[in-house]
């Protein structure tokens, strides 16, 4: 790439992301970073990257984009994959412990560290 071809990448980002700027310096290093990359395929990139990301990509980003992988973000499941966390979850709840199990279980701990019920009796009034 040109100098002059990094200058349009850095000043469409400037358009596109208020909180861009850039000086001599910072252009100087682009070109130096992307002197050998294909223009066409960094100018494509950098231009799907400001129509589909919030924040301003990094030169990583523009250098490897590919419509099949998105920005980086969250990863969002799909439906099979929720349902299969659905699923999950709801067997690991009905092998919860019923309530009675998990005060008998309390009280014992409150034995063994020596808490007093009056203790866990106002707590739970309050």
């Amino acid at each position: 790439m040109t100098k002059e071809q990094v200058f349009e990448v850095m000043s469409l980002f400037k358009e596109v992301y208020n909180n861009f700027h850039f000086d001599q310096t910072k252009l100087n290093t682009w070109h130096r970073l992307l002197k050998d990359k294909d223009p066409a395929v960094i100018l494509q990139n950098a231009e799907k990257l400001s129509l589909c990301s919030k924040f301003v990509p990094s030169l990583s980003e523009l250098v490897h984009y590919s419509e099949e992988e998105p920005p980086s973000g969250p990863a969002v499941p799909t439906a099979e994959e929720t349902q299969q966390m659905l699923q999950e979850r709801a067997r690991s709840r009905r092998n919860a412990a019923s309530p009675e199990v998990r005060e008998k279980a309390l009280a014992e701990i409150r034995r063994i560290l020596n808490i007093p019920d009056e203790v866990n009796k106002n707590e739970s009034v309050g």
